[in-house]
Order: C-alpha cells, then sequence, then structure tokens
C-alpha cells in the first residue's frame, strides 16, 4: 500500500506545516506529523520517511492516517 500526503491547499497550509515541523516547543508528535507531511510533499514514500525520521513504517502509516484531522484542529 503507497500512501502519501494529498498535496497542500495553498501557500499558507504550507507555511504551517513548515513552522510545525521546524517547532522547538510544540509538542513531539505534532512536529512529528508535520514533518512526515513535509517529506511526503517533497515526493518521499513511507519507507523513506520513516528512514528518514528514525521510526518504523507502521508509525508513520498511522500518523499518515490522521494527518488530515491535525491539520483541521490547527486551523480551527
Amino acid at each position: 500500500m503507497v500512501l502519501w500526503a494529498r498535496p497542500e491547499r495553498d501557500e499558507d497550509e504550507r507555511a504551517v506545516v513548515r513552522r510545525l515541523s521546524r517547532a522547538r516547543k510544540a509538542p513531539r508528535d505534532v512536529v512529528m506529523r508535520a514533518r512526515m507531511i513535509e517529506l511526503s510533499w517533497s515526493g518521499l514514500r513511507v519507507p523513506a520517511i520513516a528512514g528518514e525520521l528514525g521510526c518504523s513504517q507502521k508509525t508513520v502509516r498511522c500518523y499518515s492516517c490522521s494527518r488530515l484531522a491535525l491539520l483541521h484542529r490547527l486551523r480551527a
């Protein structure tokens, strides 16, 4: 099964994800999810994202399923 994040809606969404992926004071899981989305937007697949972040492919797939909920929460 191949998973990747949907394309960003606009520059504002890209900016939010970029800011979160580099945040030092945000919760670790939020930073990791944002980094996964950013790597997916750059064209990497699940195995490459897992290798880059030092986590399992299962973790990437699990977080990928909840990425839209995260973005909607952050935009609210």
